[in-house]
C-alpha cells in the first residue's frame, strides 16, 4: 500500500512538472514571437527584425512620441499603409519619418498612393492577393473589406499585410471582416481589427481561426480594455494572446 501511495505521489509530481514546463514553453513561444514588436494605437504596429530592418504599418505616432522613443522605433525602413482613412494614414506623420530616413520605402493601395503623391510622398502601389519584396522584406497583401455598407468596399482594393520576418509570418489585417482569402494566409501571429469601423469581437475571433495563427494581438479596439478582455475570453484555449498598453507588452492568455 505504501509503495502504491508513493507511486501515485510520483505521478502527480511528474504531471505537475510537465504542466509547468508546458506553460513555460508557451510563454517563451509567445514572448519570442513578439520580440522586437510594438503596438501603439489603432492599427499602428511596428516590427524590428534580427537583421535590423524596421517595418511600420499605419503609423500614427511621430518619432518624438515617448512610446516610440522608448521602443527605439523612431526610424523606419519600410512603411505600409492599409487604406486612406485618417486613423491609418497621416501624410504629415509619414513625412516626419522620411526626414529621419530619406531612404524609407512607402507602400499602399492605389488610392493611398495618389493621396501621398499630393502630399509630396513617393509611394509604391500594391494590389490585393500579391507578393512583394519591399526594402528587403517579403510581404503579401490580403484583401481587406466589408461586404455590407459603403465605407470599406472590396472594389477599393484596400489591404492587410502578411509580413515575413525572423522566420515568422505576421498578419496585420487592417479594417476588414473575415474574408475567404484569409484561409491562405497561414500566419504565425495575427493583429486583427477587434472593434469599430464595422468590426467586432466575433469577427476578430473568426479571423484568428481562418488565418491559422497561434498567437494573437488585438489591435484597433478603441482603447477599451473591456473589449480586449471579452475578445481574449472568446479565443480558443490553445490560442496564445497578449496585448499592448501604452506600448508595453502585457501577456493575457498563455
Amino acid at each position: 500500500m505504501k509503495v502504491y501511495s508513493k507511486l501515485i505521489s510520483l505521478v502527480i509530481v511528474l504531471v505537475c512538472l510537465s504542466l509547468t514546463l508546458l506553460w513555460a514553453g508557451e510563454k517563451k513561444c509567445c514572448s519570442t514571437a513578439l520580440k522586437g514588436i510594438i503596438h501603439l494605437s489603432d492599427n499602428d504596429v511596428r516590427f524590428h527584425s534580427k537583421e535590423g530592418v524596421t517595418v511600420f504599418v499605419d503609423p500614427l505616432a511621430d518619432p518624438k512620441d515617448e512610446s516610440v522613443v522608448k521602443a527605439k522605433m523612431t526610424k523606419a525602413d519600410l512603411i505600409l499603409i492599409t487604406h486612406p482613412h485618417g486613423d491609418h494614414f497621416q501624410p504629415d506623420i509619414l513625412k516626419t519619418y522620411q526626414k529621419v530616413n530619406p531612404e524609407v520605402v512607402f507602400a499602399g493601395p492605389t488610392e493611398v498612393v495618389k493621396l501621398a503623391k499630393k502630399a509630396g510622398i513617393k509611394m509604391k502601389a500594391v494590389e490585393p492577393n500579391q507578393k512583394y519584396g519591399l526594402a528587403g522584406v517579403k510581404v503579401k497583401t490580403v484583401p481587406a473589406y466589408f461586404s455590407k455598407g459603403d465605407s470599406h468596399p472590396k472594389e477599393n482594393g484596400w489591404v492587410g499585410y502578411v509580413i515575413h520576418l525572423n522566420g515568422m509570418a505576421y498578419y496585420v489585417t487592417g479594417d476588414t471582416e473575415p474574408v475567404p482569402e484569409m484561409t491562405e494566409v497561414n500566419a504565425d501571429v495575427i493583429f486583427p481589427l477587434v472593434y469599430g469601423c464595422g468590426g467586432n469581437i466575433e469577427q476578430a475571433v473568426k479571423m484568428t481561426k481562418l488565418s491559422g495563427a497561434s498567437v494573437v494581438v488585438p489591435v484597433h479596439f478603441g482603447g477599451n480594455e473591456d473589449v480586449i478582455k471579452k475578445f481574449i475570453a472568446s479565443l480558443p484555449k490553445e490560442t496564445q494572446s497578449a496585448f499592448f498598453a501604452k506600448g508595453q507588452l502585457i501577456a493575457a492568455n498563455q
